[in-house]
Formats: C-alpha cells, sequence, structure tokens
C-alpha cells in the first residue's frame, strides 16, 4: 500500500468522523472541518504526487572546481 493510499483513508475516515460530529452536534465547527477535509481529499487525488522514491540530484563540475551537493541544508566553513 502506496503512502499516497494511506493518507487518502485516513482522509475519508476524518470526513467520516466530521460528519458523524455534525449529525451528533450541529454547527459550524463540523462545517468547516467537513469542508477542509474534503478539500483536502481533492487536492490529494488531484495534486498529489504519490511515492516518487529517492531524492535525485545530478552535479557536474569544471576542471579545478569544488562541488557541493546536499539534499538539505549545508553549511560551508572555512
Amino acid at each position: 500500500m502506496t503512502t499516497k493510499m494511506i493518507l487518502i483513508i485516513i482522509n475519508i475516515a476524518g470526513i467520516l468522523g466530521s460528519l458523524i460530529w455534525l449529525m451528533v452536534n450541529p454547527g459550524w465547527e463540523p462545517i468547516v472541518t467537513t469542508l477542509g477535509l474534503i478539500g483536502a481529499l481533492i487536492a490529494q487525488t488531484k495534486f498529489g504526487g504519490g511515492d516518487k522514491g529517492g531524492i535525485n540530484m545530478k552535479q557536474k563540475g569544471g576542471k579545478g572546481s569544488t562541488n557541493y551537493q546536499s539534499g538539505h541544508d549545508i553549511n560551508i566553513g572555512k
């Protein structure tokens, strides 16, 4: 099961929970929660990239150059 699928299942469970909350205690808070979760589900299914694997970085340097590459913040001190 992919990470994207797990997140979609958790989101659907949250939507169901917020709908139950809305039936038990009608008010603006469960409505806002439900709308927010529906928006997040749409964004996950339409724009979610899913599992892309690891980071793939390529670097090319010229003769006599110093190349620095990092997947996170880098601090170069001399």
